[in-house]
């Protein structure tokens, strides 16, 4: 359906008329009948949300590229963090991978969830390769918390003294300046950070909501240690760090890599 015919629909079953459309979004009437005719292509996408916001019509941007080959790439990354996850929970924690639920209206599914028998803890794992719509994962994360904890007790016997909520997004720049911009709803709805998330992990004692930031894919030494706080040390940080600086005894003994001087900012006047 085109986005002016879906304007124009809408708006009308709202008793609007184009000029008071036009004054609730703060844009011309010529603005919004353009869009209504069709023109919506012509214009920025920043100005169709305008016009849509006052009639409660969310604007998503699709990209669409050789079809299912772009889904596959994407399901392909989620797999990855997946797995990680699975692989980070450890040998402490049973894990489900993709349940499925219906509970009276209330369905879904859940990326990751896991209990651990010793501590009598239940975790929920929402697993996003991006960040999307910010009110539809936090309204997902919410019915899960409300429905899988008490479906999970009827049928595996599952009865939580602690449980987590925890959004899982990838360890990179664009993640994490999405989830800076939008801090003030984080900071309420999701408080926790990757290295608290990761001590809960280790010791599960009382409820956590909280943000994990993760690798695709984790190196052994993250597996092993579950209480660190995820932080990978790359070939780069490899370079760059070169270790001690020799003493002058050590100069010249075989198999030794040296920090390379620096040098002095003023030097001597020769003569």
């Amino acid at each position: 359906m085109k986005a002016g015919r879906v304007l124009r629909i809408v708006r009308r079953r709202h008793g609007l008329t184009q000029a008071k459309l036009a004054q609730m979004a703060g844009v011309s009437q010529q603005t919004v009948s353009s869009i209504e005719r069709g023109h919506a292509d012509s214009a920025t996408l920043g100005l169709v949300k305008s016009v849509a916001r006052p009639l409660g019509i969310t604007v998503d941007l699709v990209f669409r590229w050789k079809g299912p080959e772009l889904d596959r790439l994407l399901d392909a990354r989620h797999a990855r963090i997946v797995k990680a996850v699975v692989a980070l929970l450890g040998n402490d924690w049973q894990v489900v991978v993709e349940y499925t639920f219906n509970h009276y209206g209330d369905r879904g599914s859940v990326d990751v969830m896991a209990w651990n028998a010793a501590m009598q803890a239940f975790i929920l794992v929402e697993v996003k390769s991006e960040l999307d719509s910010l009110e539809a994962v936090l309204r997902s994360m919410d019915v899960k918390v409300r429905v899988v904890p008490g479906l999970v007790r009827r049928e595996k016997g599952w009865c939580a003294m602690a449980i987590g909520s925890v959004l899982v997004l990838p360890d990179e720049s664009t993640s994490r300046r999405a989830v800076d911009r939008l801090s003030p709803v984080f900071d309420v709805a999701l408080p926790s950070r990757t290295v608290a998330v990761r001590q809960w992990l280790k010791s599960p004692v009382g409820p956590v909501r909280g943000i994990w930031f993760l690798p695709d894919t984790p190196d052994r030494r993250a597996i092993r240690n579950p209480g660190s706080s995820g932080r990978i040390r790359t070939a780069r940080d490899r370079r760059v760090y070169a270790g001690p600086v020799a003493s002058k005894t050590d100069q010249g003994a075989p198999g030794r890599s040296l920090r390379p001087a620096v040098a002095s900012s003023t030097t001597k006047r020769r003569g």
